[in-house]
């Protein structure tokens, strides 16, 4: 979060349209547009993917009011797609054992277009 007003406004300013990131051990997707805490807002959407790590970590991270995915202790990738000039898309994708049967499902997905 600190580090969200080191950076916002450049981010806004040059019209990113994704933040990808990762460490934090858990699966997160902000609204599209964030910006100052809004959605819909002329920001970027971000995304974290850092459960490669799900187990290592006790410590909750509250899903806020601008989170539209968030997903704990499962471990998974992120995949992306890039359709066109305009289109991505961005699926996160249930990582797991060889008898679990949910590995390989996909647990979000959400598409960005560039209209920033």
């Amino acid at each position: 979060v600190g580090m969200r007003y080191e950076i916002e406004e450049l981010l806004h300013e040059y019209k990113v349209d994704l933040v990808l990131a990762g460490h934090y051990h858990s699966y997160l997707r902000t609204c599209d547009g964030l910006y100052q805490s809004k959605c819909e807002n002329g920001g970027p959407t971000h995304i974290c993917v850092g459960s490669a790590g799900a187990s290592f970590d006790s410590t909750a991270l509250y899903p806020q009011k601008w989170t539209d995915a968030f997903i704990k202790n499962e471990w998974g990738y992120g995949r992306i797609t890039v359709a066109n000039a305009s289109f991505l898309h961005f699926e996160f994708i249930r990582a797991g054992a060889k008898n679990d049967t949910n590995a390989g499902k996909v647990r979000d997905d959400v598409w960005i277009m560039r209209d920033r």
